[in-house]
């Protein structure tokens, strides 16, 4: 079949009067009228209108050097079965439909597994302008195109189109403020671990989704006193910190596990079905098809392979391991402590990320040996205890919530922060990496 155009994107607004589970049902809220993509050889009108009954008709024409090349009719509608489909028809061939399978305020996402090419069509938009992505397999693997719009006519496209109804993109501070009571979660208290050093308490939450295993490893080291007396052995610049057992190397001397495992089988990755929650970021990754946030945690997703892990981004708490993928399973850990070392990625078992006292694992001395291991035993920082949140009276715990990273605040906190409208700024990027994306965590 000939390679599809796209149309523009989409934002998905809820009826004010149908509520929130017909607005799911309801076909998205487009912005009618004029889009451009113009790469300076090859420039892409598109032109939607709505009708009454929702429907939305579109038709999409590519240029080349100035000349017609290809055309395209498309519409969005609702499939015999009510659900919402776009229905294209590159060059006014017989149409393909294409059902959705995702949706958040502001993207919406369509396949067809029966097709050749493409087999995922997704639009988003942002404050830079409208964002379409096809993908399937391709002749050398998996294959995508992505397509960039801006608002009005290729002759007079603006460079910023706001995707704030009133052309205003709040501040991180004004989505916060605004944020409900009910978008903020308290952490389980049995997967928060609480990491005694010298200067005070560092507060880990853990991924269980991500790594069971692991993670009911780790709580079996720290409930038997594993950690206690350990130490940090090794600050690198711009890297990590780790602790563990300085007579690890050393069978005879080496701590005791006790009933936990001394190496687990490898948990980079795991399935990425639909029990996984998971709010995408609307920019490209050079390390992950697709990136975003799992409950609380910044991940990776290849929806192509099913699969999902989390990522190296700042606060990331990860099983040290040598050359062997199953020589980690909890005895020695680390944190990030620099630029995110996303090379690591689905390289490492990925347990957890600090919530609180980063600046305690930061602000530690570099060790002066390679790797940045301490050269002697009394450069070292002592770790005093570990211990398990929900192990300790309620009195001795830190009442901490997270911002829930599938809430609407969270999406316009991303839009705040890759569209910085502060007064210091003249320029909005128009982007964000992953591990810029701040996870907001409050003392209630």
């Amino acid at each position: 079949m000939q390679r599809m155009q796209l149309a523009v994107a989409v934002i998905v607004v809820a009826g004010a009067t149908s509520g929130a589970a017909a607005a799911e049902r309801a076909a998205p809220a487009w912005l009618s009228g004029d889009w451009c993509s113009d790469n300076g050889t090859q420039r892409l009108d598109e032109r939607w209108t709505g009708s009454e009954d929702g429907s939305m008709f579109g038709i999409s024409r590519t240029f080349e050097n100035g000349k017609l090349a290809m055309f395209e009719f498309a519409r969005i509608e609702h499939d015999q079965d009510g659900v919402l489909t776009f229905v294209a028809q590159p060059g006014g061939k017989p149409p393909t439909s294409f059902r959705e399978i995702e949706r958040s305020d502001q993207r919406i996402a369509f396949a067809q597994t029966a097709h050749d090419f493409p087999q995922r069509v997704e639009y988003w938009r942002d404050a830079v302008g409208l964002h379409a992505q096809i993908s399937g397999p391709g002749k050398q693997g998996p294959a995508k195109i992505d397509f960039e719009f801006k608002a009005g006519r290729c002759s007079a496209a603006p460079a910023v189109a706001s995707a704030e109804p009133n052309g205003a993109t709040q501040t991180m501070t004004q989505v916060l403020e605004a944020a409900s009571a009910g978008e903020w979660r308290r952490p389980d208290p049995a997967r928060l671990l609480y990491v005694e050093i010298p200067a005070g308490r560092v507060v880990i939450e853990l991924a269980q989704a991500f790594a069971p295993r692991h993670v009911a490893n780790i709580q079996a080291l720290v409930r038997q006193g594993y950690f206690d007396g350990l130490a940090i052995l090794r600050s690198q610049d711009n890297f990590v910190v780790q602790w563990g057992d300085p007579n690890a190397e050393n069978l005879e001397n080496r701590k005791a596990v006790g009933k936990a495992a001394r190496t687990l089988a490898p948990e980079f990755e795991r399935e990425a079905d639909a029990a996984l929650e998971f709010t995408r970021l609307p920019d490209t990754d050079g390390f992950a098809p697709e990136v975003g946030f799992s409950a609380g945690f910044p991940a990776g997703r290849d929806s192509s392979a099913g699969k999902a892990w989390l990522a190296h981004c700042y606060g990331t708490l990860g099983v040290g391991r040598d050359n062997a993928a199953d020589s980690g399973g909890g005895t020695e850990l680390y944190v990030v402590t620099g630029h995110a070392p996303r090379q690591l990625d689905r390289n490492i078992t990925v347990v957890g990320r600090v919530l609180k006292g980063m600046e305690l694992l930061s602000t530690l001395p570099r060790g002066t040996a390679p790797l940045g291991f301490y050269e002697k035993p009394e450069q070292r920082t002592a770790i005093k205890s570990i211990r398990v949140a929900a192990d300790l009276p309620e009195t001795d715990r830190v009442a901490l919530e997270v911002l829930r990273t599938d809430s609407k605040s969270f999406t316009k906190l991303i839009e705040a922060r890759r569209n910085r409208r502060d007064e210091w700024y003249k320029r909005p990027a128009g982007h964000i990496d992953l591990c810029s994306v701040p996870i907001p965590v409050r003392v209630k």
